[in-house]
């Protein structure tokens, strides 16, 4: 299992941080997706991730997010796709914001 630079584990919790701060669940889901892309070759630190990202759906009552990140835990505790697999799961778990077009304004 490879060990996680200080450096990226230092941004891991600042994001992770930031998503407990955060004042909506949008932000909070945003810092969670950050910090998910940071640990995909790191399971233990993955799985929290997705554990954070279930509580957020649990809490937002998302039936879709949380059946989709119970698969993610359940695919990172047990190595489905052995370490360091791309997780494809969270995907879509939450509607991205509108993002404005350029010169719409």
């Amino acid at each position: 299992m490879p060990t996680m630079p200080d450096r990226v584990h230092s941004a891991y919790e600042a994001e992770m941080y930031d998503a407990r701060i955060a004042s909506t669940d949008a932000e909070k889901w945003d810092h969670l997706e950050l910090a998910h892309l940071m640990t995909e070759s790191y399971p233990w630190p993955h799985a929290r991730t997705h554990v954070a990202m279930l509580v957020l759906a649990v809490r937002g009552r998302d039936r879709r997010a949380v059946t989709e990140q119970l698969r993610s835990v359940v695919a990172v505790v047990t190595e489905r796709g052995g370490p360091g697999a791309r997780c494809r799961s969270h995907a879509g778990s939450r509607q991205a914001p509108e993002q404005s077009v350029p010169g719409s304004r």
